[in-house]
């Protein structure tokens, strides 16, 4: 009988906090022809904050009810909801990238990730934030008792 090491499901603090570097590898839809198959993106990394980060949490929770009180249908448009996703990002979650053909600056940064039309690279930052600090689980071997 297997048994999951409890250590292997704790999060890294530190990284959560300080950032670690996270690589995407592929991304789907970056071919139109196939939008359902993932490309590789070689090289292309992020430096990234977690999405538990205790400032981007409270900075999140914020930014959210200020879109349902200017929003109370919840019907946020995209662009004011690529602002708000943007900013969060540029704020709290990124700290640098590699892979681009442009070098990481807090003023370019900023520019891209809150544009509507740069979703792909916000939505890329997020999912890496959202990986920061986690560990591979690890499985032991439980002797079986007769």
């Amino acid at each position: 009988m297997s048994l999951i090491k409890l250590a292997s499901l704790a999060a890294d603090l530190k990284k959560e906090r300080d950032g670690d570097w996270i690589e995407v590898k592929d991304w789907p839809g970056l071919d139109p022809e196939k939008p359902n198959v993932s490309i590789p993106v070689p090289g292309l990394a992020f430096n990234v904050r977690s999405m538990n980060y205790p400032p981007f949490v409270v900075a999140r929770q914020a930014a959210l009810e200020k879109l349902r009180q200017d929003y109370p249908d919840g019907n946020v448009p995209s662009d004011v909801q690529a602002r708000s996703d943007g900013l969060l990002a540029t704020e709290h979650l990124l700290i640098g990238w590699k892979g681009l053909d442009v070098d990481y600056s807090p003023e370019l940064v900023q520019s891209v990730l809150t544009a509507e039309e740069h979703r792909t690279v916000r939505s890329m930052v997020w999912w890496c934030a959202n990986r920061v600090g986690k560990k591979q689980v690890e499985f032991i071997e439980a002797a079986v008792k007769n």
